[in-house]
């Protein structure tokens, strides 16, 4: 993937890769690509059996497919995709740990994460 990054990718993939950062790019401008360069340059760190996790969270469960999709193709992490239709808010912490070590990569909508923050 690198080699088809764009020279303002490769730039935001250098800076998010040393702190925390925010890329307000329009649709279509490659922020897909900047996520699997970043989840690549520290998949040493998220596979199993690491603690560590990475979570992907996007606006719309298409979305989520799409993106678990790219990530399966471009990483060899687990990828595992939560979206409020699976009927997450019956889990138990039991089934979520379960999830965690089974998936190194969690692709979400914004409700998933927020629910589980709670």
């Amino acid at each position: 993937p690198e080699a088809f990054a764009r020279r303002y990718q490769l730039e935001t993939f250098a800076v998010a890769k040393e702190k925390n950062t925010i890329a307000y790019l329009e649709t279509g401008s490659g922020k897909t690509l900047i996520a699997v360069l970043l989840i690549r340059a520290f998949a040493h760190l998220l596979r199993k059996p690491q603690r560590q996790i990475a979570v992907f969270v996007v606006p719309k469960v298409c979305l989520v497919h799409q993106q678990a999709e790219v990530l399966d193709i471009h990483t060899d992490l687990n990828v595992g995709r939560f979206y409020g239709d699976m009927g997450l808010d019956l889990w138990d912490l039991k089934r979520w740990q379960e999830q965690l070590r089974t998936f190194e990569v969690l692709v979400m909508t914004p409700q998933v994460l927020l629910d589980n923050l709670r």
